[in-house]
């Protein structure tokens, strides 16, 4: 990271400041990491709802079991393997789904 020596000091009325604290607020950043995100021309989305990570933990830890069943089931031919390979593919559209609805920052 480079070294940030250089201030500035920036006046603004109430309302101007009331506004810039909400928007960093809504996207989980300081007030400098904002500005110097919006002056960089960067994207600046909101921070996912804090049940959203969790979710997404939830549904790779469902397709990582849906995996290895896979896996222990092949040989065997106990199951419908295509069927499961279709749960599995449908479980990670889900979880792209929900990843690329709150983009890729948090994850």
């Amino acid at each position: 990271m480079a070294a940030r020596t250089c201030r500035m000091e920036l006046r603004m009325t109430k309302d101007e400041y009331d506004v810039l604290k909400e928007k960093a607020g809504r996207a989980g950043l300081s007030l400098s990491a904002f500005v110097r995100k919006a002056v960089a021309g960067k994207e600046i989305a909101e921070s996912p709802p804090a049940d959203v990570p969790m979710l997404i933990r939830e549904v790779r830890r469902v397709g990582f079991n849906i995996n290895q069943i896979l896996r222990a089931i092949n040989g065997k031919g106990f199951l419908d393997e295509p069927e499961l390979r279709r749960a599995l593919e449908m479980n990670r559209s889900l979880e792209l789904l929900i990843s690329n609805s709150y983009g890729a920052s948090w994850r």
